[in-house]
């Protein structure tokens, strides 16, 4: 890759964090700031609890790349996956959809003689069993438990809406995944196109139909082949730890602020709207999550708390984990060749 970090990253960065704090001030505008002391009287017992989780989350993440890359045959250190893994978090929280990920991917794992085809397969991976617990449990929250969730009428609606859109995205990737036939289809249709249809581009796609082949038997042979069912209930169990470690630190930080809640409520509402707020051309969704948590949490919390329970949310789930993965970033490239190409 020509650069691992370009200055147009952080020029977006720098924009995601401003529309991030000017959305967190004019909630504060809105809902008050008489009792915004509460966010500096955190008893210290509880930031203890929301750090842990925060930690946990990341082990968590990177104990599913190092079993998922064992079973491909490589065996990396975990102190180099956790810097490798806080890399990845970095550039998806300041790249457009977190689009930067997979290239990252790949380059630091081809350092330590990973191919691409694998690299992929981590990627997707992760992936595939956070969409499969985002694609299901949405759907079963709304069936078995929606008076629990104290959504409303409008709320009821769009968690309903999400929930459809989620599993459809579920049933696309499951099905590019297992159709390869289909994506070498696509390649060839555009292998086909005037502007492609040149001598020096057929090896070039005819690599990629190789590797999508090479990525289907590996995929069958780690999830569908008859001994297959442990790793995928493990990765399973990881994405699910993940998520609800992530989401658990809502609760404890109003614990903290002595502000009254639904457990469930609370849980499942960052279920089912998170991870359709916090992907979009603004990363992490800055300005989009914050709105969209204060809308969601409007009427389960007191008016007058609201703004400081977003910007306190906000705080230890974007600003605390941006930069505890920005270490994580630089400390996996310092020793790469590319580190004078660090910033273009």
């Amino acid at each position: 890759m020509e650069t691992i970090l370009e200055k147009k990253n952080l020029y977006m960065m720098a924009f995601a964090l401003l529309l991030s704090i000017g959305s967190i001030l004019v909630l504060l505008k809105v809902t008050g700031v008489k009792e915004i002391e509460m966010a500096f009287h955190i008893p210290l017992f509880y930031l203890g609890i929301i750090f842990g989780l925060i930690i946990l989350t990341l082990i968590v993440d990177t104990l599913r790349i190092r079993d998922l890359l064992k079973e491909l045959g490589e065996n990396l250190p975990f102190d180099y996956l956790f810097k490798f893994n806080l890399a990845t978090f970095f550039i998806s929280y300041i790249t457009p959809f977190g689009s930067g990920a997979l290239p990252l991917i790949v380059y630091l794992l081809s350092k330590k003689g990973v191919s691409p085809n694998k690299s992929l397969m981590i990627f997707t991976a992760k992936l595939l069993f956070s969409g499969i617990f985002f694609g299901t449990v949405p759907p079963i929250l709304l069936i078995f438990f929606r008076n629990q969730l104290e959504l409303g009428t409008v709320l009821s609606y769009f968690a309903v809406l999400v929930s459809i859109f989620l599993m459809f995205l579920l049933f696309i990737l499951i099905y590019i995944i297992l159709k390869p036939r289909f994506v070498i289809e696509i390649v060839n249709k555009i292998s086909n196109i005037s502007f492609f249809k040149k001598p020096k581009l057929e090896k070039y796609f005819e690599k990629i139909k190789e590797e999508i082949i090479l990525y289907h038997k590996n995929f069958n042979d780690l999830f569908i082949g008859p001994s297959s069912y442990k790793l995928f209930f493990s990765q399973l169990f990881y994405a699910v730890a993940y998520w609800l470690l992530f989401y658990s630190i809502a609760p404890v930080l109003l614990l903290a602020m002595n502000i009254p809640f639904n457990l469930l409520a609370v849980i499942g509402r960052q279920l089912i709207f998170y991870d359709i707020l916090a992907y979009s051309f603004i990363p992490s969704g800055s300005g989009v999550v914050e709105i969209g948590f204060a809308t969601i949490f409007s009427n389960i919390l007191p008016p007058s708390k609201l703004g400081i329970f977003v910007g306190m949310w906000r705080f230890f789930t974007y600003y605390v984990y941006l930069g505890i993965s920005a270490i994580g970033f630089f400390m996996a490239i310092k020793n790469q060749d590319a580190k004078r190409m660090l910033i273009k």
